[in-house]
Order: structure tokens, then sequence, then C-alpha cells
């Protein structure tokens, strides 16, 4: 089967390698569709400590059964799944509290076990969802990154309240959707990229680049501030702006992995009451709730986000890297299909 290796930083080498080898409790997914995460962008540079080269990243996918081990059930051979990528030990101290997301053995397909961005996967069965055979795949496979979105918001946002959100890629753009399916009046996008605001616009969101937020966040929210904000791109110029942004008493929810270290006005967020929430992956319940959410037409894709071959995929990160890709979102479409 084809594959896509990451070999170091800036180097992805499409090869040939044989099939995965089906063990107890798991199935082969013939993959129809894997998004390209902003995480992987950052493995792709070489700045993710958790991606060790060689590796096949891709973690956000949707599929077909292949092949079922002879232990596994609840599902047959020619089904289409959408797959959760999460595995927790399910016996840790994290685990037994219900908060798997953060074992502390936790592993992850694409990061410590072969990802999607080939033509073939394994995967636990208890981590696949089924869906019906004709929902678009490439739809199917934003369950994952849309279930970061709903755990981000479920962490900081009360439903019916505004909300302000650093970054309109592809996190950005799903937790935009996600918030006006809660019941947000107005959600206030900021990014640097003219094009990528034009999604969030016509997505429904109001819109600004950092240097007009003052004035924007005042006429959105009729000088009252806002109690929620949500960093979709995580450096130091969003986190600082957040933290001096956000009213007393609000809560800043960090999602982006931009930068490792930086420095923040700390004193500020005591005087203020602020809360800084780390918010990483998802529960089960973010995750059938962001299924579901696909299910229903509630999310979509249009306009945003395109799709390529693995063939295609090293030229696609390259240009996600430099910054001159056209869309915020890519899906690979690792056995084929149209490519736009």
């Amino acid at each position: 089967m084809d594959i896509l290796v990451y070999q170091g930083a800036r180097r992805l080498e499409l090869t040939r390698s044989e099939r995965p080898h089906l063990l107890p409790g798991e199935a082969i997914i013939r993959v129809e569709a894997a998004g390209i995460c902003g995480s992987e962008l950052e493995g792709y540079l070489g700045h993710s400590s958790v991606r060790v080269p060689p590796l096949v990243m891709g973690h956000e996918f949707c599929g077909v059964i292949e092949e079922m081990a002879p232990d596994a059930s609840g599902f047959q051979v020619g089904d289409k799944v959408i797959v959760n990528p999460l595995i927790p030990c399910g016996s840790c101290d994290r685990c037994d509290r219900g908060r798997p997301n953060i074992c502390r053995n936790r592993q992850i397909i694409g990061i410590h076990r072969p990802g999607a961005f080939a033509q073939y996967v394994a995967v636990p069965v208890k981590n696949m969802y089924n869906v019906a055979g004709d929902m678009d795949s490439n739809l199917a496979s934003l369950a994952e990154p849309l279930a970061v979105c709903i755990h981000a918001i479920k962490l900081g946002l009360q439903p019916f309240e505004g909300l302000m959100i650093y970054g309109a890629g592809p996190i950005g753009l799903l937790t935009l959707q996600v918030a006006l399916n809660m019941g947000a009046p107005k959600v206030l996008v900021i990014d640097r990229q003219p094009e990528r605001l034009a999604f969030a616009k016509r997505l429904g969101a109001e819109a600004a680049i950092p240097e007009e937020v003052h004035e924007k966040l005042a006429s959105v929210f009729s000088g009252h501030g806002v109690d929620a904000i949500i960093d979709c791109v995580g450096v130091l110029a969003t986190r600082e702006q957040a933290i001096q942004l956000i009213n007393p008493g609000g809560s800043v929810i960090l999602v982006g992995l931009g930068q490792d270290q930086t420095a923040l006005s700390m004193n500020h967020v005591v005087r203020q009451e602020v809360s800084l929430i780390g918010s990483y992956t998802y529960s089960n319940a973010d995750f059938e709730q962001a299924v579901n959410l696909l299910v229903q037409g509630s999310i979509s894709m249009s306009d945003w986000a395109t799709t390529c071959g693995l063939a295609e995929a090293p030229s696609v990160f390259a240009a996600l890297a430099d910054g001159s890709a056209k869309f915020s979102k890519y899906v690979i479409n690792p056995n084929g299909g149209n490519h736009t």
C-alpha cells in the first residue's frame, strides 16, 4: 500500500509498505479521507516533540472496514466508520475520573502508532463510530477536530453568550460553527489573513485583524466586552492580547500550540481573576456529539476546505507552511477521489 512518511523537518516521503497486521480487537480500515491537522503541520516543521520520525501521521479520518479480527464485533466488513484516534489506557486515575483525554498512558493514532496518511490503517474496534455509507467521507473526517472545538467551548462558553476566537484556521472555523450552534449571538474572529477572515464571515462571524480588535470588540459586543475567548493560535501575541481584552472574571481557553513558552502579564491575570484554561483533545461524549453534528448536517466545509491525494500532500504541507495555501483545510484522499 502507499504511505506518506514523515522523515524529519520539512521531509515527507511517499513510499510503499505492507498492509497493517490485524491484531485482536482491531479492524483494518480502507482510508477514504484523512485531514491535515495544524499539529501535524507543526510536526512537519520539526516543532512537535511528540511526533518522532519516521512516522505515518494522520489522526482525523474516515474510511470503510476492510477486515476485522475474529474477536471483534458490532460492525461488519463494508461499514463506513469514523475513528476516534485517542486510545486511553482505561485504568489510570485520570481515566477513573472520566478524563481519558489526559490519560497518563494515552496513545494517539498517527503519533504513537501508524496513522491514516496511508491507504490502510489498523484501529481498535472500540474507537469506531458507524455512519451511513453515503455520508461524505471528507466531511466525516472533521469529527476529530470538531470534537476538539466542542471540548474547548464546554470549558469556557456559556450557551447564548458571545465569544471571541483567535485564528480562522480549521479549528477556529469549526469552533465558530459550534458556538453558533450553541446559540452564541455574536462571535468575533481574529486573524491576519484576509482570505481566512472571509471564510469566517461567510460562516456568520464578525471578523477583524489584530490591529482592529479593540474597536471591533467594543462595537460587536456593545461595550460590554466578552467573558470567553478561545485562542486557536497559541503564540505570545494572541495569548497576551486575550488576557488584556477578556472581562474581569472571564475565561481564556488555550487550544493553540503555536509556541511552547511565552511570557505573559500574570499580575494582570491575578488582579482580574482571569481563568487560563488549557484544552486538550476531548472526551468520548465530545466525540459522539461531533459525529452527531456532522450527521445532522450542522457543520459546513464548503469554500474553506478542499482535497488532495497522497502524492500531492508534500506540496500541500509546504504551501501551508509558507502561507501560500488557498484553503484553511486540506483533506487527503489516500485511495483516490475527486481532488480540487
